[in-house]
């Protein structure tokens, strides 16, 4: 009985959204009584998807943490001040105005539309609904003009593996959680005669394609970029009845990509409210169709379109570099200076860390190793925790491998002694999940690393910026921040910038400890994290040689051959890797002023090692070896000897492997013993 009810509802419920739309002849005045949901809805992109498409609106949201429809109502029923009440204008400027109570707001202006929804851990409880809905309508209905039309807004279930305490009450599954809250908008919105803006079925569309998960940022709430973008794209055809596809407003520090995806995910919710539309068959993700990747990604060596790689050795005017002088005076200085503005984004000079040491010299490994934990604090909650292992009865500073690992310390070695971090830290799209000690030991053989005579000097690189688009709000980015600033200008630093830096800061720290020796210490870094390792190398020449396992696109390989990972599709699935600016050259890589060879010549004149796994064809093997082929060349040049360059390119998979490590090890025993 309960299903065919449900399966009635669901056919009746809702008219088209564009049937609910509300149209105006000049502005459109918009009232949300909600909570932090209705503040990633309509504070940040509405209005200017609206003035977009050629419409004016104003926009209110009373705003308290966590409110409920109850709770709203007993706010009422006292006129209680207890809101913050939140104005966009029509210039687009946000104006916020404390302890206001909701007859304040609701006679400040003559509202066409006035917004609620429950709170996200009642939603899916159809009995939390009443009687407190139905008495806010009349409450508010008393206060607002007759044309004025009441909506609900449909939020959203939780992140796979979100923390929020309200998630054991949907045994921690999303699907139940979106079936639940989807019923009981649903039978509310019946009962009230109410359109429904479904921005919950928006959020669960885009996790059904290449975006997956990367759409709250703890969980819960929405991410800062796409996460929000893409719940005013909702709001917006909900409220218009205008088709949000095709939109022209560009939303900063979101790819073309990216808001393609959020535009159509918002118009096939209003279309279709009540269930999930996969509107991206070209998930790379997806496997269930046999669609692996999207039909721009090439992996058919026929295809490659015809390229002219820049010459490293012509400066930007025109000038040949005729002499080493040159290259070091000029031009390195040149390609660095572009490839900071153009791609990756500036960083900021030194900060000196508060260094406070977790874990003194401890013996470890079966009598093997030296441990030490310290704890690198740039500023309140900003630090990054390093481990480091030592040969045990070493004499004398030794040299060291310093790399940037995936899921923690405690993940590249089955050691109990590993400190786990003291808080949560973010974890994949801001989901903290622990991972079981050891997890990638294969990528770390500490025994032959130590039995070499090196050290190893690891650290997690959500400590230094997390992983996933955040809206550059976490990890270090905003110590660069100026008063006001929320995000990281057009050519400042990206989050693989944020690693390279932070590499450079643990190398501060190597230069006071005294038994490691700084100045023989190599980068090394396997795929994206290798794109950190060469970025830090490059910038930093104490760094004493550079190693790229797998590091593909924005790494070693060249962008120009637009194989494998692509610069459209590197940007629109990690946003956040680089600066703004790089964005310009998505389908346009002709106009890139460099190439990754140029990249991997900065390195000169020190030692410099490339490696490509033959299957995988995503980082683009092939254009990882001519990119270091012509990185050669200047080497060449610079009249250096061969041996200080390397490559192999190994059979198998993306990994990073002992067969790797046993060249690395052969290569730095060349240059970093003496």
């Amino acid at each position: 009985m309960k299903k065919l009810f449900f399966s009635t509802l669901l056919s009746i419920a809702f008219c088209v959204v564009s049937s609910a739309a509300v149209r105006t002849p000049d502005t459109l005045r918009v009232l949300s009584i909600a909570n932090s949901y209705g503040e990633d809805a309509v504070e940040q992109n509405l209005h200017d998807i609206a003035l977009a498409d050629g419409h004016v609106i104003i926009i209110g949201n009373m705003y308290i943490g966590g409110c409920f429809l109850e709770k709203h109502w007993k706010n009422a029923e006292r006129d209680s001040a207890a809101y913050s009440y939140r104005k966009v204008g029509v210039d687009g400027k946000l104006v916020k105005r404390p302890s206001t109570s909701l007859d304040y707001a609701l006679r400040d202006e003559k509202w066409d539309v006035v917004i609620f929804h429950q709170s996200s851990g009642l939603s899916g409880k159809v009995e939390s609904y009443e009687p407190w809905l139905t008495k806010l309508l009349k409450y508010t209905r008393e206060r607002v003009p007759r044309r004025c039309k009441m909506m609900l807004n449909q939020t959203w279930a939780y992140a796979i593996g979100s923390t929020n305490p309200n998630f054991p009450e949907y045994g921690f599954s999303q699907e139940r959680m979106y079936k639940e809250l989807t019923e009981a908008y649903a039978a509310e919105a019946k009962k009230h005669r109410m359109p429904m803006i479904p921005s919950g079925t928006a959020v669960q569309n885009s996790r059904h394609t290449f975006n997956r998960e990367n759409v709250t940022r703890d969980g819960f709430h929405m991410q800062w970029w796409f996460g929000r973008y893409l719940v005013a794209c909702t709001y917006y055809e909900a409220l218009y009845g205008q088709s949000v596809v095709g939109n022209s407003y560009v939303p900063k520090n979101l790819s073309r990509r990216r808001i393609d995806i959020a535009q159509k995910c918002a118009h096939a919710a209003c279309e279709h409210p009540m269930g999930v539309t996969r509107v991206d068959f070209d998930n790379p993700f997806d496997t269930s169709g046999g669609n692996w990747k999207p039909d721009y990604i090439n992996t058919d060596p026929s295809k490659i379109p015809a390229y002219t790689l820049p010459d490293a050795l012509t400066m930007q005017d025109g000038r040949i570099v005729t002499t080493p002088e040159q290259w070091y005076g000029e031009r390195r200085g040149e390609l660095l200076e572009l490839f900071d503005t153009e791609m990756y984004g500036k960083a900021p000079g030194a900060i000196q860390p508060l260094v406070e040491v977790l874990e003194e010299d401890t013996p470890a490994l079966d009598g093997l190793a030296l441990r030490r934990q310290v704890k690198l604090s740039f500023s309140t909650n900003k630090f990054v925790v390093v481990l480091m292992y030592r040969p045990k009865g070493a004499e004398g500073p030794v040299p060291a491998f310093m790399g940037i690992n995936f899921d923690g310390n405690a993940t590249i070695c089955d050691d109990p002694g590993i400190l786990r971090p003291g808080e949560q830290r973010a974890k994949r799209y801001g989901i903290y999940v622990e991972q079981p000690r050891g997890r990638w030991a294969s990528r770390w053989p500490l025994k032959e690393i130590l039995s070499r005579g090196y050290a190893l000097v690891t650290f997690h690189c959500y400590d230094a910026d997390p992983d996933y688009d955040d809206g550059f709000r976490n990890g270090l980015t905003p110590l660069i921040y100026e008063e006001g600033q929320k995000y990281p200008k057009d050519d400042q630093w990206g989050t693989i910038s944020t690693w390279a830096w932070t590499m450079s800061r643990v190398l501060d720290y190597l230069e006071s400890e005294e038994t490691v020796d700084a100045s023989r210490v190599a980068a090394i870094g396997h795929s994206r994290l290798g794109k950190a390792a060469l970025l830090a190398s490059v910038r930093d020449q104490r760094f004493a040689m550079a190693i790229s396992n797998d590091s593909g696109c924005g790494g070693a390989a060249l962008s120009r051959r637009r194989y494998g990972e692509t610069l459209k599709f590197i940007t629109g699935n990690f946003p956040h890797w680089f600066c703004t600016n790089f964005l310009k050259y998505v389908d346009n890589e002709d106009a890139l002023p460099f190439d990754q060879h140029e990249f991997l010549a900065l390195m000169a004149p020190r030692p410099l090692y490339v490696a490509s796994a033959e299957d995988d064809s995503w980082t683009d093997p092939v254009g990882e070896l001519l990119a270091y082929q012509e990185a050669r060349r200047v080497y060449d040049f610079l009249g250096l000897d061969a041996g200080l360059t390397g490559y192999h390119l190994r059979e198998g998979e993306h990994d990073l492997t002992y067969e790797d490590w046993a060249h690395y090890l052969d290569f730095a025993d060349k240059h970093l013993k003496h």
